[in-house]
């Protein structure tokens, strides 16, 4: 079975186990640990390190701006407007 650590997000239950702190680690099967992993409550501990890659402030570079979108200055349809009186 796949084995899962818990992380400080974690509240008092896991997976339906009671949390017996952060790093601890459970043998669940994938659909146990599915929506824990969805919360951030556990990790994959199969998943190496060097797949996930390096987090922007490990290599010391700032992160890339967000592209402006296109549609930036259009106004939302939804929103309603006032008018002014005729």
């Amino acid at each position: 079975m796949p084995r899962y650590a818990i992380t400080e997000r974690a509240g008092p239950f896991v997976a339906g186990f009671r949390n017996s702190g952060v790093g601890t680690v459970l043998e669940l099967s994938e659909r146990q640990a599915a929506h824990e992993l969805r919360l951030g409550t556990l990790i994959d501990l199969s998943v190496t390190p060097a797949v996930a890659g390096p987090l922007p402030q490990e290599t010391g570079n700032p992160p890339p701006e967000p592209c402006p979108a296109d549609d930036a200055a259009a106004p939302d349809p939804a929103r309603k407007t006032k008018r002014s009186p005729a």
